[in-house]
């Protein structure tokens, strides 16, 4: 291990030490109560019986993490003083994904800078240090998935996608990009034999994960949350700013709350335009990588483009999140570490800034950390919807512009290994 790279894991711990020291002791105060809520349900009925508290509405990954905690506890007291511990795991998972985003820098000086201006990037870390949320797990388990697909490690990045749709379904953003890139591994000779050892590895990481809830007759509960996700808020946005913010009258926060995204606009509802403009856009970013995996394929070429891949996830994230109705203000969080990545392989920092901009004021006029019940402060024009709004769509058009642009600089990934591990 070379000395940059211990100094690079001695300044991780430390940072992950100090952040945990300094960290709020709370965080946003509705998904604080529901941690509490559940964790003392669980404590008193059992892991298996969660579901019967009729505002459990996780899937059961994360339901594992509450459990675990409350055994760690191990009272009711401790259970309710030390809630924002919980803050302490899911932050691993944010020092861990900023090492994914790095990956693939070759200078040890740049990747340990890289590294830490992303942990130290105040947007990338609120959702978690401040807000209290988990994003950050499903987040790396996705942008894993996508990792690992490029290296062709099929089965691990397989179930890395099954672990990260567990703990949330927005994860399916990553599915496009890790469904193209396994593609051409899946049609080489030996693909079917690694696809089915994928499949058994994912099947039997979910079947042992459901089966408590299987053993106890509880299992239809699960799917009935699965089922109760859609549609569970049905409004243009649950607190994001994003399309319909510029899209729809200047409405309030709270007013979009009195808009049900099925009314009807000119011929479809809300909710069929925003799903149709986002699979528009999705299409039009995976036709360059579709076009890369079918000449991969065709001409057994050995060679990734790694920076358009960390491009076209991130801009497959972030039209999910800014063309669909019912989104809340977190679901940028899956963009930050392959817009990341894309920054660090190119240079190109500009798109990165802009998001991470709009994600911080969108959270801070949602959470109010920085300046409690201030509202001169948070009524102020850079909290507005719209500017916020307009900042993510300037990012967006960047991000196009970069993936179709000619003459692109190309930073290349050479892999010629077949491992299907």
């Amino acid at each position: 291990m070379s000395e940059v790279k211990k100094q690079t894991w001695i300044l991780a711990v430390l940072l992950y030490l100090m952040m945990i020291v300094v960290m709020w002791k709370w965080g946003h105060q509705g998904d604080m109560m529901f941690w509490k809520d559940w964790s003392m349900y669980i404590y008193n009925n059992g892991l298996v019986n969660a579901y019967e508290n009729p505002g459990c509405n996780y899937l059961p990954a994360y339901l594992y993490v509450l459990w675990l905690h409350t055994k760690i506890q191990g009272n009711l007291t401790d259970i309710q003083d030390n809630l924002y511990t919980l803050k302490y795991f899911t932050l691993l998972f944010d020092f861990a994904g900023a090492w994914l985003a790095v990956h693939w820098v070759k200078d040890d000086a740049k990747k340990l800078f890289s590294y830490l201006f992303l942990l130290l990037n105040v947007s990338f870390i609120y959702n978690t240090v401040l807000w209290g949320q988990v994003d950050a797990i499903f987040a790396f388990f996705g942008f894993l998935s996508v990792l690992l697909a490029i290296e062709k490690r099929m089965v691990f990045s397989a179930l890395s996608l099954v672990i990260a749709l567990n703990f949330k379904m927005q994860a399916i953003v990553f599915i496009p990009v890790t469904g193209l890139l396994l593609l051409p591994q899946i049609m080489a000779k030996s693909g079917f034999r690694k696809l089915m050892t994928a499949i058994f590895v994912a099947f039997i990481f979910q079947f042992a994960l459901l089966l408590p809830f299987l053993m106890s007759g509880k299992l239809p509960q699960i799917w009935n949350v699965i089922a109760g996700a859609v549609d569970y808020y049905p409004y243009p946005t649950v607190g994001a700013f994003n399309m319909w913010s510029l899209l729809l009258p200047d409405v309030s926060i709270d007013g979009m709350f009195e808009i049900n995204d099925s009314s009807v606009f000119g011929i479809a509802s809300y909710k069929t335009i925003g799903r149709l403009m986002f699979l528009v856009m999705v299409t039009l970013a995976l036709l360059p990588l579709a076009k890369e995996m079918w000449d991969l394929w065709l001409k057994k070429k050995q060679i990734y483009p790694v920076e358009k891949i960390m491009l076209v996830t991130a801009l497959i994230c972030l039209n999910f999140y800014f063309f669909n109705t019912q989104m809340h203000e977190r679901y940028v969080h899956p963009v930050m570490l392959p817009l990341a990545a894309y920054a660090f392989l190119t240079g190109r920092y500009i798109p990165f800034v802009l998001v991470s901009v709009a994600y911080f004021l969108n959270l801070e006029r949602i959470c109010w950390y920085l300046h409690l019940h201030q509202e001169t402060y948070l009524n102020s024009v850079i909290f507005k919807p719209r500017p916020i709004a307009g900042i993510y769509l300037i990012a967006i058009l960047m991000m196009y512009y970069d993936l179709f642009r000619k003459n692109q600089t190309v930073i290349l990934h050479q892999n010629t290994g077949d491992s299907g591990r």
